[in-house]
């Protein structure tokens, strides 16, 4: 019982640290952020793969599992148009979609608030000139997918099948996402 109050305070200060907290560009933060990833491999909640799903994105277009089979990894991220964190990462995320969109990876953000604030989340991905798709969760999506954190940002990687490789609770720096989509591209089937 003891263990598990200390595994909980221990998942809980490490969100409080990570998720929707102001981003630090040193180095030693950077190593520090690499440090937190190594518990997350393989799961997203109690999820093994994703689920299946059929959604709007904030173009109205409809998406649906098909969308992984075209790359071999997938980086979903989910974040909420109430987090600094996650907006300032937008412009980065996007640089990573300039640079590996062509190669074998996708990015896609699911806006956690999105069925309430399409509008404003609209607004975001244009002023932060985004062009990967972001994805507005249904009612299903929210409860089977976007529940199974009680943070943002949050990012998920999966391979062309929808098996989840690895999660990121928090904010990242692009060279650290870089490292996660190059060490994931090794491991995807």
């Amino acid at each position: 019982m003891k263990k598990l109050v200390i595994s909980c305070l221990l998942v809980v200060m490490t969100l409080s640290l990570t998720a929707c907290g102001s981003k630090n560009n040193n180095a030693s933060n950077s190593t520090k952020q690499e440090a937190e990833l190594q518990d997350t491999k393989g799961s997203f909640g109690d999820l093994k793969t994703m689920p299946e799903f059929k959604v709007n994105d904030v173009n109205d277009k409809v998406v649906t599992n098909d969308i992984f089979k075209d790359k071999k990894l997938t980086m979903i991220n989910i974040w909420g148009t109430f987090c600094k964190p996650c907006i300032d990462e937008m412009p980065e995320l996007q640089d990573l979609y300039n640079e590996y969109g062509k190669k074998d990876v996708n990015i896609i953000g699911v806006v956690a608030d999105g069925d309430t604030n399409e509008v404003k989340a609209f607004e975001i991905l244009k002023k932060s000139k985004v062009e990967f798709t972001n994805l507005i969760p249904n009612e299903k999506f929210q409860k089977d997918f976007v529940s199974k954190t009680n943070a943002v940002p949050v990012t998920v990687f999966l391979n062309s099948k929808g098996e989840i490789l690895q999660t990121v609770v928090g904010a990242r720096e692009k060279n650290v996402y870089k490292k996660l989509i190059e060490n994931n591209l090794n491991t995807a089937k």
